[in-house]
């Protein structure tokens, strides 16, 4: 799992929307068409013409566009219009770098390596998890990993009908992802645990008591 990186809550990529993440502190824009069977693709967060984040842009007719001067790329990441110039033809080396991403237990994971081996479902992952939310921890990622319970080369840690999966934004900072089974607690239950759960690991106080509350169901 180390080449595959959890990187949001696929919740914050709807059809149509688009999320600037960082990975490793490599700029990525997640994006997702806006047609009703919308793709979801991760490219690096920067327009090939002046260098502006292609996450400050817009979806527009399956392409998204950078906010800048309005260029517009493609779900294969090339560039399909100049706005300034709509009637020139628009040479195929202008493009985007891309990277592998997949949809899994309601998570984005993307692959800076364009790694196509995704590992299956593992057998004690529920079939089916609900995105809750990513919460920002200013703590290393080890530290934050060891939390949660996760193995140095782990993906996920579950806890019951809980998911639990980090990824390192830059050094020295952690975003904890959090998911849920069906018949797991609330949404905003979850959102207000993971709070806790940052406050305890940012204030160097034992996180052991807070992570106890999943394994007793008593997370409200």
């Amino acid at each position: 799992m180390e080449r595959w990186q959890p990187v949001s809550v696929l919740s914050n990529i709807r059809r149509g929307e688009v999320a600037g993440v960082r990975i490793g502190g490599h700029e990525v824009v997640l994006w997702r068409e806006d047609a009703q069977a919308a793709t979801l693709h991760a490219w690096e967060d920067r327009c090939p013409h002046r260098g502006m984040r292609l996450s400050f842009g817009f979806v527009r007719d399956d392409a998204l566009g950078c906010l800048y001067h309005g260029w517009q790329f493609g779900g294969a990441a090339r560039c399909r219009l100049i706005p300034a110039h709509p009637r020139v033809r628009v040479p195929a080396s202008i493009h985007v770098r891309t990277y592998t991403v997949r949809e899994h237990a309601g998570l984005a994971w993307v692959s800076m390596e364009g790694a196509e081996d995704f590992p299956h479902r593992q057998a004690d992952w529920p079939e089916h998890a609900q995105p809750v939310r990513t919460v920002h921890v200013h703590a290393p990622v080890g530290q934050v990993r060891h939390a949660v319970g996760l193995a140095p080369d782990g993906g996920m840690a579950w806890h019951g009908p809980v998911g639990l999966a980090v990824h390192e934004p830059v050094a020295g900072q952690a975003m904890l992802h959090v998911v849920r089974a069906a018949d797991g607690p609330s949404a905003l239950t979850l959102s207000h645990w993971a709070e806790r759960l940052r406050d305890a690991v940012e204030g160097g106080v034992q996180t052991a008591p807070v992570m106890a509350e999943l394994a007793a169901g008593a997370t409200a």
